[in-house]
């Protein structure tokens, strides 16, 4: 009876490249490949004018670029009876593009209030009907011509974005000072006009109370106080709660 013996087994082939990589797949594919880059996140850009057809037309030459995307906010959400609902459209762009000329005082007023308290650039197009205290501070944003050209817009976009401050040479007459005071005055020692409720939640944030509970204590929602904290801060001129306190102890508006 002829002998029988186990049949032998290849050995298994490994084919390498000229760095002495597998070539073959592997249970999580190919070794070789690396894994693909996260694509780049897209800007969001906040778009506010007065009408739906001026907001589209906004919209389109924003998203002329690959890298932008617009995104409509309706005047009515800033009004004063329902500015929060916008908050949140607020805080999720990257840049707030506004077209002012046909927008109520209140509107914009409430726009500067909540870009501010969520750290978001304004940029705006033409000076006309824009709220005094609009370019005052330290804050990214800028001023450009109204009739700007698709690739001027976006530029600014990204310079805004980038923290930075811009001014179309077309705009005259623009008052791009810190604070809106004269040269060499401390912008603490200028007079500021706040409203009895903003001092008593001024009053409560010098004490260190949190918006709840500021808003327990003064019979309001989180949101209401949210909005009197960020006007304070944009009339002070403040960058943080600190800051406001200080500078209106300064001014008088606080005795601690």
């Amino acid at each position: 009876m002829p002998s029988t013996s186990p049949i032998a087994r290849p050995t298994p082939i490994t084919a390498l490249n000229e760095r002495g990589e597998s070539m073959f797949p592997t249970r999580r594919g190919f070794s070789n490949i690396p894994a693909p880059r996260p694509a780049a996140r897209r800007l969001v850009v906040g778009i506010v004018a007065a009408y739906p057809s001026m907001r589209a037309g906004l919209g389109a030459l924003v998203q002329s670029d690959v890298n932008l995307t617009a995104s409509a906010i309706a005047p009515a959400a800033l009004a004063a009876a329902s500015g929060m609902p916008a908050l949140g459209q607020i805080s999720d762009a990257d840049v707030i593009l506004v077209e002012p000329g046909d927008l109520g005082q209140e509107t914009l007023a409430n726009l500067v209030a909540l870009g501010r308290e969520e750290d978001v650039p304004l940029l705006w197009l033409g000076t006309n009907g824009l709220p005094e205290n609009a370019l005052k501070g330290r804050h990214a944003g800028g001023v450009i011509s109204p009739d700007a050209d698709a690739e001027t817009v976006v530029a600014a976009i990204q310079a805004v974005d980038q923290g930075l401050y811009v001014l179309d040479p077309t705009v005259s007459q623009v008052d791009i000072s810190p604070s809106g005071q004269t040269p060499g005055q401390d912008p603490a020692s200028v007079p500021t006009t706040l409203s009895p409720r903003e001092r008593e939640v001024l009053a409560l944030v010098a004490s260190g109370m949190p918006n709840k509970a500021i808003a327990r204590s003064l019979g309001i929602s989180d949101h209401t106080v949210k909005f009197h904290v960020s006007s304070v801060l944009t009339k002070l001129d403040a960058g943080s709660r600190t800051e406001a306190v200080t500078i209106a102890t300064r001014q008088g508006i606080l005795s601690l």
